[in-house]
This record gives C-alpha cells, sequence and structure tokens, in this order.
C-alpha cells in the first residue's frame, strides 16, 4: 500500500460528511484541539534528539551541560471523529511539534466498527492507522498520560515506533463484574520497529512520531556512511514503513473486574525479514510480550505495572549464521497515582536493559539503567492541565564512549506543562 493511500484513508471519514440528508443526524463531525507549552530545565548529556544518546526528549548541552528552554510550544493536536452511523465512526489524529520533520504529520487515522451489544457477548473492529492497545498510562486526549507529562520507558518507545497500519478485531464477553476480551490484528508498514531499542536503547520522552517522518540515530561509528561494519544503516529511522511484504500480527487478551481490577497480556511479532532493505531501511524481525495489572485500591488511587520483554534482529546473516544485530530487551514500570478532586500526585519507578547477542565488539548495543518520575498535576476549567514534573535517570550505556561520554550517566529534567484543550 502506498503512503499516499494512507492519507486517503485519514481522510474517508471527513469526506463522506456530503453523503446524508438534512434529516439525517449522520455523518457529524467533531473537532478537539490540544496546545502543550512546555518549559523545561534539563542536565547530563544531549537529547538523542539532537543526535547524541540521552534519554530524554531534552538534555543537556554538549559543552555548558545545563540546558534551559524558555516557553515552547511541545505540541498542537488536532483530532477529527466523525461519527458515519450508528455502529460506524472515523477518527483522525494529526500533530505539529518541533522534533518532527513535517509541519504537519498524521498520528492515527482509522475506522472504526462498533455495534450496539445484543447479548453478553460484544464485537468492535478497526482498519488503519492506529497504536495497538498497549500503554496503560496514555490514555489521556492525543494519546497523552493523565499522570505524568512523560511516559515509561515502555510506553515512550511505542510512541516513538509501534505504529500500524492494521485490520483489528475484538470480542468482548461480560458476565456480572467480569469482563474478557480478545483481541487480534494483521498489520503492515511497522518492519523498521526495533531500531532505536538496538542503537539509542531505551528512552523516556512523550514523542509520537507522525506517519510519514523520520527519527534520528546517534553517529556511532558501527553504523552510518562511514562504517564498515553496517554502512547500509543511515543516521535515521522511518518507523511507519513496509519493507518486505509480508504481514505482521498481534493478539491480546484482557480482564477486567468492575473496573477496578485489570490485567492483560498482548503479544506482537511485525514477522520482519532481518536481511531486506528498501528506502534505505531495513526490515527488523521484532517480537515482544507484554503483560500489565491495574487497581484501584482506594478512592481516587491508581496502580499501574507493565513488564515487556522482547528481541529484535536486522541484517544479512554473516559468521556462524549470526545476525548483525540481535538484541534481547525488557523494561517494567510502576506507577502509583492519587487524586484529590483537581489535584493529583503520582509516582513511578522503571527498571529497563537490552542484551546484545553478537559482535559487540564492533557493535556494543548492551544498556542498563533505571528511572524516577515525579509529578503535580491540578486540572483548570473543564480540561485543561498544569503539570510539574521531576524526572531523574540513571544509565549505563558502553557505546557512548565511542563518541566521546562515559558509559554512565545521570540525567535530571524538570519540566512544566500546560495542557491547553478547547
Amino acid at each position: 500500500m502506498k503512503r499516499s493511500n494512507v492519507t486517503a484513508l485519514a481522510l474517508w471519514p471527513l469526506l463522506m460528511s456530503g453523503g446524508a440528508g438534512a434529516d439525517d443526524p449522520f455523518p457529524s463531525i467533531r473537532f478537539d484541539f490540544l496546545a502543550d507549552a512546555r518549559v523545561t530545565l534539563a542536565d547530563g548529556e544531549p537529547s538523542w534528539f539532537k543526535d547524541w544518546l540521552g534519554k530524554g526528549r531534552y538534555g543537556g548541552t554538549h559543552w555548558a551541560g545545563n540546558d534551559v528552554e524558555g516557553l515552547r510550544l511541545a505540541e498542537a493536536s488536532i483530532l477529527a471523529k466523525a461519527e458515519i452511523s450508528w455502529d460506524l465512526s472515523g477518527f483522525v489524529h494529526a500533530k505539529f511539534d518541533h522534533e518532527q520533520g513535517k509541519p504537519l504529520d498524521l498520528v492515527e487515522a482509522y475506522l472504526e466498527y462498533k455495534p450496539a451489544p445484543r447479548s453478553a457477548i460484544s464485537y468492535e473492529g478497526r482498519l488503519g492507522l492506529m497504536f495497538p492497545h498497549i500503554s496503560r498510562e496514555n490514555v489521556g486526549m492525543a494519546w497523552t498520560s493523565p499522570y505524568t507529562i512523560t511516559p515509561s520507558a515502555i510506553n515512550s518507545w511505542v510512541g516513538e515506533e509501534i505504529r500500524a497500519l492494521a485490520l483489528e478485531g475484538k470480542a468482548k464477553y461480560r458476565s456480572g463484574a467480569h469482563s474478557l476480551s480478545l483481541t487480534a490484528a494483521l498489520f503492515g508498514f511497522n518492519d523498521p520497529a526495533g531500531t532505536l531499542l538496538a542503537f539509542r536503547g531505551w528512552a523516556l520522552n512523550d514523542y509520537k512520531v507522525g506517519a510519514f517522518s523520520q527519527l534520528p540515530l546517534a553517529n556511532l561509528p558501527s553504523i552510518g556512511a562511514d562504517s564498515d561494519f553496517l554502512n547500509k544503516q543511515p543516521l535515521w529511522v522511518h518507523p511507519v514503513n513496509e519493507i518486505d511484504g509480508r504481514p505482521g500480527y498481534y493478539a491480546s487478551l484482557d480482564w477486567d473486574y468492575a473496573k477496578r481490577l485489570k490485567a492483560g497480556v498482548f503479544y506482537y511479532d511485525n514477522r520482519g525479514d532481518p536481511e531486506e532493505l528498501k528506502r534505505k531501511q531495513y526490515g527488523w524481525d521484532t517480537r515482544f510480550w507484554n503483560f500489565y495489572a491495574e487497581a484501584e485500591p482506594l478512592r481516587g488511587m491508581k496502580l499501574i505495572s507493565q513488564y515487556m520483554t522482547g528481541s529484535t534482529k536486522m541484517g544479512r546473516q554473516r559468521y556462524r549464521g549470526m545476525y548483525p544485530v540481535d538484541v534481547d530487551f525488557e523494561a517494567v514500570f510502576v506507577l502509583l497515582s492519587q487524586k484529590f478532586e483537581r489535584n493529583r500526585v503520582s509516582v513511578r519507578y522503571d527498571w529497563f536493559a537490552t542484551d546484545d547477542n553478537t559482535f559487540v565488539e564492533e557493535d556494543n548495543n548492551n544498556e542498563w539503567g533505571h528511572a524516577w518520575t515525579v509529578a503535580l498535576s491540578r486540572e483548570f476549567r473543564k480540561h485543561d492541565q498544569l503539570i510539574l514534573e521531576y524526572l531523574q535517570l540513571d544509565s549505563w550505556r558502553p557505546a557512548r564512549k565511542t563518541i566521546g561520554y562515559a558509559a554512565d550517566q545521570e540525567q535530571s529534567i524538570i519540566q512544566i506543562s500546560y495542557r491547553l484543550r478547547f
């Protein structure tokens, strides 16, 4: 499928708005807007957005250390939901931010079929460009988190590289306070997923890649035009891309008790061909499991945990059948959040690691790290939110030595965000 077809799918629900009569309530379109104004103070190594190996969206400077950002627009999103009929709707999310390569880029665009349930079993489906339902944090408008500015390492990576052009179906069974859901999908256009985890490692940031945008990679000796090891891997990745023509799949099983206890498991396999190279991008063979548990033990309290484990491979097999890049990865977080009327306090702990299985002397992708996040927020008017966040990161990555940094790095990031919704 060509990229122009992705754009056409995004506009389809809007184009259909001219097909109804004056007395018909359908179709109807609702627009919502989100603007995120941000002030940041960060130290440590420069951000990976500036072609280094920093773990945050913002970081220090190469020479001075601290980096103070004045008031800036971190994100401006427009969301359109078209109600086509009682059962059928369309959703489009486009955004602007300073990091993306396009002035306006597409985040999600899909059709959703959700008929009213007529029994204990209900069905629904989606078709288009979408986030799989992995994140337990990013449940707010425009795939934001109501708990913190910065999501966990797990869900930061989902926002960066996991986006699928998918056909997804879901069946839910309800019995009293219990519900059990089974979701399955076939998808394409996510073959480069895993590139960032291998060459950059985990990161914590609230960036959501657009469908037509690229993400930078650090100028490591092992990759780029001057590398003898992987000289065909450019210093960027385009995650929403089809390389090998083979569909991937994902599936999940979710349990819910009275909306107070939740648990689930999710499996993803892009079935990428690691030896395929097109448009300067490899097809990465990436697969992972994601487990979660969620509880509301007290009124206004939320306890969430996710654990992800997986692997990614890339390149033509070499000595003894080994791939040039073969990395196992895992991460876990626990988040506790308490809401007091319009105020909220959230604390999260992250642990993350990657394990490089091949050619470590030429291309060391090992990593270990952890992070603490503390956020205080307050709601204003009906939807606006002011968030103060402190993020402390500590990580070890030997590849930093090849670009002039110590392997072990500590970093602190303070952010103040005002989310204006209208």
